[in-house]
């Protein structure tokens, strides 16, 4: 049996299509639940809030800002969680393989400083209690304002525009990770 992740999906990551694009499996074949993600608030964060300087992780020598700026305008903006011991956000476990997770990181662009990997608890509709992944806004970052985190809409932008970008991201990934799979090479795209 293979091994799964149990990834808590919020913002555009709740909705089957937003995974289907980024993990690349049919959106009809994901296995999610509907949960809460217990003590954590819910922020958006605009584009000139994201970090603007390429981390020694970075899988090519950019910035998070600068990956957005080449596919969103201006007015971009991102649904973000922080650390509130009282808060709630809804959203989706989502079963997903370690490569999909990994292609989750990438998407969120973990390694490149914007948001960091956290674990958390989130409780279903039924009342379970179940241990999931998820990111955060990373260390000293700033936001824009809180919002609900029971009651949100689930796309800040056009949905048909993320699965472009989402789409082209997926390619991009498997160009780093080559023919043998894998963790990403991190040598490609360096000047």
């Amino acid at each position: 049996m293979s091994e799964k992740v149990s990834y808590f999906g919020y913002g555009a990551n709740r909705d089957p299509r937003m995974m289907g694009w980024i993990t690349k499996r049919d959106p009809e074949r994901l296995v999610g639940q509907p949960a809460a993600l217990e003590s954590y608030g819910l922020a958006v964060q605009r584009l000139d809030q994201v970090p603007n300087v390429a981390t020694p992780d970075s899988p090519i020598p950019k910035s998070a800002r600068d990956l957005l700026e080449e596919s969103w305008k201006d007015d971009f903006t991102s649904y973000v969680i922080f650390p509130r011991t009282d808060g709630q956000v809804a959203g989706v476990i989502w079963e997903l393989t370690p490569e999909e997770r990994e292609r989750v990181r990438d998407w969120e662009l973990i390694d490149f400083g914007w948001y960091e990997d956290t674990n958390g608890m989130a409780k279903t509709l039924e009342g379970q209690r179940v241990p999931v992944i998820t990111e955060r806004l990373g260390p000293g970052q700033q936001y824009d304002r809180e919002v609900d985190g029971l009651h949100y809409e689930t796309w800040l932008n056009d949905p048909e525009k993320f699965r472009i970008v989402a789409e082209k991201a997926a390619l991009e990934y498997d160009e780093r990770l080559g023919p043998e799979g894998g963790r990403p090479n991190p040598d490609i795209n360096k000047a």
